[in-house]
């Protein structure tokens, strides 16, 4: 069966001596995983750039009877991304982002509406600013707990609320498990329910600062997708960030 698919590339692993899978998400079916040549020629190397993490690509899938693992076939980018491969930060983040999608999208469904909101993700990185791209990746974070419908009411914080990380709302008072964030960390994840891609370079945080969010939004997600504690990328933006 053939079908034509819109794609985000996540993560491509060595098969065998002739193949590499992709494993992407797509527009039309959700999660995919692709056999593609790892051979040598020039179209194997094109397409092997072109489905570098978060390379957006259209393509025909071809799936064979029994197989969840479909062949590519009339690949072509939509949008590559260049300042993401040239750029050592932006091309950090990338890393993070395609990690982490493949964490919290592990049983993907099909939705447009995701799909159109990484294509639109992936294109304000490739044009941030220096400055934008310290907080790209806490800003994504917040803008997907958004997505996925594990956002926390920011709106009923009020001074001195504590943030309860299990049941996702600020208390006035401790809850009886040890997940929850002190009155100062209670105020910066209150802080950022405003935070938004237009105006993350005016979050001004030390690296500290930067690393202490960071932490505290993944043992976030850790309550909701396990797999978010295995990740490997956070600890590259905790050195250059």
């Amino acid at each position: 069966m053939k079908q034509v698919l819109h794609i985000i590339s996540l993560r491509t692993v060595r098969h065998s001596d002739k193949h590499n899978i992709v494993r992407a998400y797509s527009r039309e079916q959700g999660n995919v995983a692709f056999a593609v040549s790892a051979g040598k020629t020039a179209e194997a190397m094109r397409r092997r750039a072109m489905l570098m993490p978060l390379g957006v690509v259209e393509c025909v899938g071809v799936r064979r009877p029994g197989s969840d693992i479909m062949m590519m076939s009339d690949a072509r980018s939509i949008y590559q991304g260049a300042s993401m491969r040239l750029d050592p930060a932006k091309n950090a983040v990338t890393l993070f982002v395609a990690e982490f999608l493949g964490v919290v999208l592990r049983e993907g469904a099909p939705d447009e509406r995701m799909y159109d909101f990484l294509t639109a993700c992936i294109e304000v990185l490739d044009g941030a600013s220096t400055r934008g791209v310290a907080n790209f990746h806490i800003c994504f974070l917040v803008a997907m707990a958004r997505m996925l419908g594990v956002m926390p009411d920011t709106e009923g914080y009020r001074e001195g609320m504590l943030f309860d990380m299990l049941d996702g709302c600020f208390r006035v008072t401790a809850p009886l498990h040890s997940r929850w964030l002190n009155a100062n960390e209670s105020r910066a994840a209150a802080m950022l329910g405003r935070m938004n891609f237009g105006n993350m370079h005016r979050y001004r945080y030390s690296r500290r600062e930067r690393n202490d969010v960071l932490d505290g939004i993944l043992r976030y997600y850790e309550s909701h997708y396990a797999g978010v504690r295995d990740m490997k990328s956070p600890g590259v933006l905790r050195e250059l960030f």
